[in-house]
């Protein structure tokens, strides 16, 4: 593997496209496996099972959350496959990992990606172009490439993007290239009521199994801060016995407690940990990102990132996504929020997040003009996904966090660390939120399960609090005493 250098900045890291006509491969992108008009970037792990008459292909890293998952993911889905796409896509809960598949035969293709669609997938309104990147479908698509201005933060309303023509293919449904339809596949019954310590046991168990998985090999690099999320990959890489360092980037008092008290749990536990606090600058950099991704969320730290990361393959472990099974919008809850389950609150309820900043550039844009967008765009989701197939069976606010939130904001922020590592959260799997969402609500609110989880590791995990407002070796004195 090259070691990554000022020189070494891709277009589209890790990102692939797949159309049902000739197009034109994006620049370094190479031919991939057994269909064709498909074409990956050379960062892009893939692994392949089976032939043109049925096949699985994993772009990315579907890691087993099982001991005794012992066969390749690829050669394991193909069987599963090989028995119905029923049992295939009820195969898929108990990966974990960052991943788009490909699957089907070649006259037949659907693209399913992971838990809470981290690895993002786009594909063209009018169907033919599925893609990695949403520019990269309307680039396929050929013409004016016309990217709108409707305000939006936290992820584009419903399942459009910026671009007209493209839409993003959200968690637990699959795309039918074939017929240019998405079908859900999850949930198909109410997740089963769990103890908070059956759910604590299996957060820890498939989350530990699948770090080990992902990490053989590699160079492993935590994310660190003062936050629940952070302590708890923390919990599981101690837990795992795999050897790793941590980080914790950043220079304005906003990050000031991240860093102190970061930097005081690698003295209590040992571990080898870096604080980046000065920013590199690459316009290099900053143009690739732009291009790549519509919505930015650390970008301008992607750059020392790159010289922290030593080669383009180590695991970057961070702690997204947790809150699907934990709390989610409670403030929004308790200040008496109608719950996301037809256009107009999940619109209200999109929109009570925004922020100031947004809310003035609405007032600019048309507060009409944007509610009205805002709805269409909801609608378009509901009717593609099926989010009200499911109705009753999660949440709502769960549902919506996970099924909008995640794939819309986070799992687009992911493809920024496709710069510089292969981005790894350890309990990324319906298997996990499975288990977590079967706990009492009010202990989910609590986050029992994840705190019983951390203190099976090590009580001395929770000895230094989580996000205190302050921090200082005086305070982490005083609690030693």
């Amino acid at each position: 593997m090259i070691r990554m250098s000022h020189l070494d900045i891709p277009r589209f890291p890790r990102g692939f496209l797949l159309s049902e006509r000739p197009v034109e491969a994006p620049p370094t992108f190479v031919a991939g496996p057994i269909l064709p008009n498909f074409y990956v970037h050379p960062w892009a792990n893939v692994e392949t099972a089976g032939d043109a008459n049925l096949f699985v292909i994993v772009i990315g890293h579907a890691v087993p959350t099982r001991s005794e998952q012992v066969q390749q993911p690829a050669a394991h889905l193909l069987a599963s496959l090989r028995h119905g796409e029923g049992t295939f896509l009820a195969t898929l809960d108990d990966y974990g990992g960052r991943y788009a598949i490909i699957f089907g035969s070649a006259g037949n293709i659907r693209v399913v990606n992971d838990a809470t669609g981290m690895r993002s997938v786009f594909y063209a309104a009018g169907g033919g172009v599925v893609a990695s990147h949403a520019l990269l479908v309307e680039q396929a698509l050929g013409g004016p490439v016309v990217c709108g201005g409707l305000p939006f933060r936290y992820g584009y309303p419903g399942n459009l993007t910026p671009y007209a023509r493209t839409k993003i293919l959200t968690p637990n449904t699959y795309y039918w290239l074939t017929a240019n339809v998405v079908r859900r596949f999850w949930p198909i019954v109410e997740p089963a009521p769990r103890s908070v310590e059956d759910a604590a046991v299996e957060l820890l168990e498939a989350s530990t199994n699948a770090f080990r998985a992902m990490t053989e090999g590699r160079t492993v690099r935590l994310t660190l801060t003062a936050g629940l999320d952070s302590r708890t990959i923390l919990a599981i890489a101690l837990h795992s016995g795999v050897p790793f360092e941590t980080y914790t980037y950043g220079n304005q008092y906003a990050s000031k407690v991240d860093r102190l008290l970061a930097a005081d749990l690698a003295d209590e536990f040992g571990f080898e940990h870096t604080v980046l606090s000065n920013k590199a600058v690459d316009p290099v950099v900053t143009e690739r990102l732009i291009e790549s991704h519509y919505s930015l969320h650390h970008s301008s730290w992607v750059a020392s990132l790159q010289e922290y990361f030593s080669r383009r393959d180590d695991a970057a472990v961070l702690g997204n996504a947790l809150e699907i099974g934990r709390s989610n919008y409670t403030p929004q809850r308790r200040n008496g929020a109608a719950a996301p389950a037809a256009a107009e609150t999940m619109a209200a309820l999109h929109h009570m997040k925004l922020g100031k900043e947004i809310h003035q550039q609405i007032d600019e844009y048309g507060h009409d003009q944007f509610w009205d967008e805002s709805v269409c765009a909801f609608q378009s989701y509901i009717h593609d996904t099926g989010f009200d197939v499911v109705a009753g069976m999660l949440d709502p606010f769960d549902q919506f966090y996970w099924e909008h939130r995640m794939p819309t904001w986070q799992g687009i922020a992911m493809g920024e660390r496709d710069f510089y590592g292969e981005p790894f959260i350890p309990y990324n799997s319906r298997r996990v939120f499975n288990a977590m969402l079967g706990a009492p609500f009010d202990s989910r609110r609590n986050d029992e399960a994840v705190l019983r989880m951390i203190e099976m590791v090590d009580p001395r995990l929770l000895k230094l609090p989580i996000n205190p407002k302050t921090w200082s070796k005086k305070r982490k004195l005083q609690l030693s005493l």
